[in-house]
């Protein structure tokens, strides 16, 4: 179980995302303030290290905002590159708070529209590709060692 307040993200995630930065953001200053802030206080892991239950670019995540209705979608760097879900974009503020959560945890959108706060809680992980990708090596090698 992760308990960590800090955002986890993969070693990839975050050279993605510091690339996202050093080309200013690619969005409003309220995103790039919201990458910074990310970036600054994430924790990067190794991909052996990244538990199931973390969202890492490619998973498909159940999330809610404001407690409304559950939403599915798959985190993308860019929603054209996914065709079986709707992918949800980690160039948007959604997207981007999403990455690096654990399931329970909730992010705080900042004050940029005090009529408007919005809390993005992740519900779910449903999929993971460093999970599933850990779950094939395991298995790959347990059929090894029973001479399977």
């Amino acid at each position: 179980m992760i308990t960590s307040a800090r955002p986890l993200l993969s070693r990839r995630d975050h050279a993605i995302l510091t690339g996202i930065a050093t080309q200013g953001g690619l969005g409003s200053p309220a995103y790039f303030r919201q990458l910074l802030e990310k970036l600054q206080n994430a924790l990067v892991l190794e991909v052996e290290a990244i538990e199931p239950e973390l969202a890492t670019l490619g998973s498909l995540v159940r999330y809610r905002v404001n407690g409304g209705r559950a939403r599915e979608h798959l985190l993308c760097l860019s929603p054209q590159h996914t065709d079986r879900q709707q992918g949800l974009s980690i160039k948007s503020h959604r997207g981007l708070a999403l990455l690096g959560m654990a399931e329970g945890q909730i992010f705080a959108a900042p004050a940029s529209d005090p009529e408007h706060p919005e809390a993005v809680e992740l519900e779910m992980v449903l999929f993971q590709p460093e999970a599933d990708g850990a779950l094939v090596r395991c298995d790959y090698d347990r059929l090894q060692r029973h001479g399977t």
